[in-house]
């Protein structure tokens, strides 16, 4: 009996959902009746212009540049300051310096090297008048705490400008 109770609430609630909908259908047919949806026109497709790429000769844009493309024209026929193109590119010129860390010194004798790391976590050992970073950058001094580099950034005229940069000791 007391299994039944539950039950019997149960379909008498049911029955209860059953009834009359004729107002809920002439409300949602009225409804529909009286509101117009306003949709405005699409415009019209533009015209397809086909366009013939007539560049075959030149350089594809999905392939870098090679690197004598990419180079600072060098004018020697100008009397002013110009980077030395003779010289070997050393193996921290392919960096820039803002991808450079100073993490330390080694000294001997009167002689301070500064300890550089690169993004990859290699290690390099530099000293005064050695190359690094994208713009002939050379060591002008080391000292315990930073490295002053002496940078030829070119001005635009086909001459090269000296710029100071410094590299500080970091602990990260």
């Amino acid at each position: 009996m007391k299994r039944l109770l539950p039950l019997g609430f149960f379909v008498i609630l049911l029955t209860g959902c059953v009834g009359d909908r004729s107002d809920l259908e002439l409300f949602v047919t009225t409804t529909k009746a009286q509101h117009l949806a306003h949709i405005p026109q699409l415009k019209e497709t533009p015209k397809f212009e086909h366009f013939m790429y007539h560049a075959d000769l030149m350089r594809s844009p999905f392939v870098p540049p090679s690197r004598e493309l990419t180079e600072e024209l060098i004018d020697t026929t100008k009397d002013c300051l110009q980077p030395d193109l003779k010289r070997r590119k050393g193996r921290l010129e392919t960096y820039a310096l803002d991808n450079l860390r100073m993490r330390g010194t080694l000294s001997e004798a009167n002689i301070v090297w500064a300890l550089v790391q690169t993004h990859d976590d290699s290690v390099y050992r530099l000293g005064i008048g050695e190359y690094l970073g994208l713009y002939n950058g050379r060591i002008a001094k080391v000292t315990q705490q930073m490295v002053e580099i002496i940078e030829l950034i070119p001005d635009g005229s086909g001459c090269w400008t000296e710029r100071l940069s410094s590299m500080e000791l970091t602990g990260e």
